[in-house]
């Protein structure tokens, strides 16, 4: 299961990364990227993130000890929820061997791969100080899922709008506001949002036919929303963690 894209190419850095900086971005990479409580996370010993002088980061963003709590994942929230800064559960942009560029991990299933250089800019590499370039193209399962992402310094050139991709893979959803109105009186009465079909049915019970409609036509947007939360002119409505 699953859709698995290939890479080939570098993009080539201004300056080798330091070897505090190469470690952290291949602990970052081998690093489920889940929601975890930053209030435990305070007092764990996190090596490689100190060396670069991050803090942990909001819903532990940042941590990367993941060996730490292996067995018991006490710091976890949400196992399948990535903290709400990133764009999803695994980021396989690693340096290369000499520190001198950033390249694929070799890991199948690399999704939102284009966020995820986005963000590796935007939270490493333009803070560090350093300067990306280059091209490297991918080949997705499908024979037309082929393209090329261009980057010229520190700005993802091609494909474009990078950062509104990014923007949107970690904001919440917006719905038109008979969608909002449906999920917020289900909110009230304590009704999940987790099984689609129960909600359609539930929607159509509560009068709310147009929002049972809009559900089918929109699995992108309903599915990304109970990741993310829904959002109406600028009030949002979170999904729980159970509801994953």
């Amino acid at each position: 299961m699953g859709y698995t894209t290939i890479f080939d190419g570098i993009f080539h850095l201004n300056k080798r990364l330091l070897d505090s900086e190469a470690i952290y971005l291949l602990e970052f990479s081998r690093t489920r990227r889940m929601k975890r409580n930053p209030a435990i996370l305070q007092s764990i010993p996190d090596p490689a993130r100190t060396a670069v002088g991050l803090p942990v980061g909001e819903e532990g963003c940042y941590f990367v000890n993941e060996k730490w709590d292996e067995d018991s994942e006490v710091s976890v929230v949400n196992y399948n929820r990535p903290p709400k800064t990133q764009p999803g559960l695994w980021c396989n942009w690693i340096p290369t061997a000499d520190g001198g560029g950033i390249q694929w991990s070799g890991a199948e299933k690399f999704y939102d791969y284009v966020e995820w250089l986005q963000y590796i800019i935007n939270n490493f590499i333009e803070p560090w100080g350093y300067v990306l370039r280059g091209e490297v193209n991918w080949q997705g399962e499908r024979e037309e899922d082929v393209g090329m992402i261009w980057v010229e310094n520190n700005v993802i050139i091609s494909p474009e709008g990078a950062e509104e991709l990014l923007r949107y893979a970690v904001s919440p959803v917006s719905v038109p506001k008979f969608v909002w109105d449906c999920f917020k009186t289900m909110e009230a009465t304590g009704f999940s949002l987790r099984d689609w079909k129960e909600v359609i049915d539930k929607a159509v019970e509560l009068g709310h036919g147009e929002a049972a409609l809009w559900i089918k036509p929109n699995f992108d947007k309903y599915f990304d929303g109970m990741e993310r939360g829904f959002e109406f002119e600028g009030e949002v409505m979170e999904t729980q963690d159970e509801d994953l």
